[in-house]
């Protein structure tokens, strides 16, 4: 008996043209470059690179992790655990694309694989912070830091933008109305390049925690209310707890109170894998979405 009933969970998830390569293409296809990757670093670990570059700024070097400054790889624990932020980024692009090549995809009881668009910006964005952290904690440089800090934000503003085309999926521009899908990915676009180029010095200790903290309510407030629509809300839950399990261990080794220097097993690794899981977990809950007709709706409200 299979682990897993990838048909069943085609279904639930609303993948009715996908392959299980469209998850074990990423996969492997990222462990293989990543382990091409490793013998390289093992071959060149003791060069320097960086010593020209301009130094990362704020608590880049007060994670737990030993810094290795005279090596190519900085912080080698913190680095290579972005590999789930890069494996969900390329599994999403290629849920983008299948969708896309789906004939019948506007009939979908789905919003997200009705219009994946979405799936890409949401890819694209979970790639860029996968590959911005990667380099940061490689390099410990201001440049890369910058690309790390604004994929954090990249992510949420992805998701933020396809909640907002949920709540309002048509706009009313002179006497016309337009289905308001694209209208909110350029929305999302033009606010990334603004924290790309000026809205990511803000105080993002604050500024992220709280965003997230927001979006997640946000959604609860949703579930609570909406009554047109059937989904896996416990895998919201499980994206909540990823986060706050994450955000608690990010803590921990950043005071140095769950701390081994010299260790691979890393307390900021361990935030990067579990930030992952969270995003996978809150995408495949809105990819479990289904909204009820009227009369499936009208049983729904008598039970």
């Amino acid at each position: 008996m299979p682990i897993l009933d990838f048909d069943k969970f085609k279904e639930d998830f609303n993948l009715f043209n996908h392959k299980k390569r469209v998850f074990t293409q990423p996969f492997f296809g990222t462990i293989i470059i990543a382990a091409g990757l490793f013998i390289l670093y093992k071959l060149n670990q003791y060069v320097d690179p960086w010593a020209s570059w301009r130094q990362a700024l704020g608590n880049a070097t007060h994670f737990c992790e030993m810094n290795r400054f005279d090596q190519l790889i900085v912080q080698p624990s913190n680095t290579w655990s972005n590999l789930g932020y890069i494996i969900v980024g390329l599994i999403f692009l290629s849920i983008a694309k299948n969708d896309h090549k789906y004939e019948h995809r506007k009939q979908v009881n789905n919003v997200l694989a009705k219009f994946p668009g979405f799936t890409y910006l949401i890819g694209f964005s979970v790639l860029y912070l996968g590959l911005g952290s990667f380099l940061y904690h490689a390099t410990l440089t201001y440049f890369f830091q910058k690309l790390d800090q604004t994929g954090m934000y990249f992510i949420l503003v992805s998701f933020i933008a396809y909640v907002l085309f949920k709540l309002f999926p048509q706009i009313k521009f002179r006497g016309k109305i337009y289905v308001s899908n694209t209208f909110f990915m350029i929305c999302a676009i033009v606010v990334q390049l603004l924290f790309f180029f000026f809205l990511w010095k803000l105080p993002i200790n604050i500024l992220f925690p709280a965003l997230t903290i927001s979006f997640f309510t946000v959604n609860f407030l949703l579930i609570a209310k909406m009554r047109n629509s059937v989904s896996m809300v416990s895998l919201m839950k499980a994206s909540l707890v990823s986060i706050l399990i994450a955000a608690s261990v990010w803590i921990l080794d950043i005071t140095d109170k769950l701390c081994s220097p010299t260790s691979i097993f890393q307390g900021h690794a361990l935030w990067h894998i579990l930030g992952a899981l969270s995003v996978f977990l809150g995408y495949l809950y809105y990819r479990s979405e289904t909204f009820l007709t009227p009369e499936e709706k009208e049983v729904t409200e008598t039970i």
